[in-house]
């Protein structure tokens, strides 16, 4: 039994042994020598190699990549002179004696050398891909918060209606609106029903608010988010919108320098980049409006002369401010002047005394 146990820790300790030795491996990393690969390894020879076979492989090697044979190549450069430096460490006794005596104990390389650490960066993203890790992260953010934000007014907005609370007292003209509105549908149900009017029902009343809001259209802050608004979608959108209204404008321009027809949306729109957005069309009357329309304000020779008119019938506008202004500065001297009257009243009376 003890021999068998030991023929088995002898096994042992042959497989652990050379694993234990190629895990430890000679580098370099100083270029004391040759650098890595090592000088063997440079000229393709074996450790054990003769002076003849590096002399022999450093022959062939040096003519095959000499810069004469290479010119402007680097990479055949730098493999002629790594190949010359390879030679130059094998052909000398000391040199070659000192790699051998490193490749066998490479421990003492680093403890006469110093130890190495070798920095490698990872290779920093793309800003394509940070941007859209962004855009989904936003994506999946907002609308979160959006609907949260839109559920507590729902929420508040149907607690409200259902307790019927005044305006001062948590409630709002929307919840007295809607909470109206309900208790008129269920009237009109139970009217058309032909049953008598007891009690109001609070089930009925809060499936009556509920669909309510449910059929209200919120804006502003507590609107209920949609598809169009998340930021990916928005994003893809532009190049599309862009391109629309490119193609829009290019038709329109092209009709104008063709002389063709516009339709009553295109004029619109032609006249609105004369005004300087379709805001100032919007500020226009309806009656200004259609005169742009029927006098073919489209084109720029018919605009131009719609504004000169326009500038000659607007009406002067009164000085109303300078006019103003001796009647507020006449009682101001008024005022003054009683205080002036009553100051020298109170002196005189003083001085009588």
């Amino acid at each position: 039994m003890m021999a068998r146990s030991r023929r088995y820790l002898g096994v042992a300790l042959l497989v652990a042994l050379p694993l234990a030795a190629a895990k430890v491996k000679f580098e370099d990393k100083w270029n004391k020598f040759c650098g890595e690969p090592d000088c063997y390894t440079e000229l393709g020879l074996l450790p054990n190699a003769t002076k003849a076979q590096i002399r022999r492989a450093y022959r062939n090697l040096s003519l095959e990549f000499h810069p004469d044979k290479n010119p402007g190549d680097r990479v055949a450069a730098e493999k002629f002179r790594r190949v010359a430096r390879a030679n130059e460490v094998l052909t000398d006794d000391e040199e070659r004696k000192k790699l051998d005596y490193y490749i066998e104990n490479p421990a003492e390389y680093w403890q006469l050398y110093g130890s190495y650490v070798s920095y490698a960066y990872k290779p920093k993203s793309s800003i394509v891909t940070a941007i859209v890790f962004l855009l989904l992260f936003l994506s999946c953010v907002q609308p979160t918060i959006q609907y949260s934000k839109y559920s507590q007014y729902v929420a508040k907005l149907e607690k409200a209606a259902m307790n019927k609370l005044p305006v001062g007292a948590g409630g709002s003209p929307e919840s007295l609106e809607i909470r109206r509105l309900a208790e008129e549908k269920i009237a009109a149900d139970k009217a058309n029903k032909k049953g008598k009017s007891g009690k109001l029902d609070r089930k009925k009343l809060e499936e009556t608010i509920h669909q309510l809001i449910a059929d209200l259209e919120i804006e502003g802050e507590f609107r209920k988010p949609t598809v169009r608004e998340i930021p990916i979608v928005r994003v893809c959108i532009v190049p599309v919108s862009f391109g629309t209204r490119a193609y829009r404008y290019l038709k329109v321009e092209y009709k104008r320098f063709k002389g063709l027809d516009l339709d009553e949306e295109e004029k619109q729109e032609v006249i609105e980049r004369f005004l300087g957005g379709a805001d100032k069309w919007e500020a226009l009357s309806d009656q200004d409006q259609d005169k742009l329309i029927e006098q073919d304000c489209w084109k720029r020779e018919n605009f131009d002369a719609w504004m000169i008119e326009r500038k000659k019938n607007a009406p002067v506008p009164q000085e109303t401010t300078v006019a103003a202004e001796p009647a507020v500065i006449t009682a101001k001297s008024k005022k003054e002047l009683r205080q002036r009257r009553k100051a020298n009243a109170n002196k005189s009376f003083v001085m009588d005394d």
